[in-house]
């Protein structure tokens, strides 16, 4: 009997430890590389986040995170203008509490879009998005890192 108490009481602890490490993750991220011509490539990194859920503009300056892109320098190739975003924008103003904020995001998908120039024939491109996801409440600051390799062999 005290092996079955003592059996029953491992497994409840072992359901209770898996459902309070998991962690909230509300979007999906992949990414993919188009050639543009002339060793240009745009990388580009989409995040589709869950119903109600919302990701901040690289360009919202306030008490969240915005998205920032990050690139891993190396010589195969070079960075040329800034991240680009393709989505849906919503400027909406805030109240905090006798502050305002003008708080810029996007609901349901985002593109982040970075061109880059291949210096040599082959490159490996590794960086990552820092970024925050809200919904009534904000998770805390992530990143989603990726490695492609340039050029895309078809």
């Amino acid at each position: 009997m005290k092996k079955l108490f003592a059996f029953l009481l491992f497994l409840n602890f072992l359901v209770v430890k898996n459902t309070v490490a998991q962690t909230i993750n509300p979007s999906r991220w992949s990414f993919t590389a188009e050639d543009l011509g002339g060793g240009q490539f745009n990388i580009m990194i989409s995040c589709y986040m869950d119903d109600g859920w919302h990701i901040f503009s690289q360009d919202y300056v306030g008490i969240s995170v915005p998205a920032s892109l990050t690139l891993e320098k190396n010589d195969a190739f070079e960075v040329v203008g800034k991240m680009q975003e393709q989505g849906e924008l919503i400027k909406e103003e805030i109240d905090l509490g006798g502050e305002k904020e003008i708080s810029m995001y996007y609901k349901h998908r985002v593109v982040f879009v970075q061109t880059i120039k291949l210096l040599k024939q082959n490159a490996v491109i590794k960086g990552g998005i820092e970024y925050m996801l809200c919904k009534e409440v904000c998770v805390p600051p992530s990143t989603f890192e990726f490695e492609i390799k340039l050029p895309l062999l078809k």
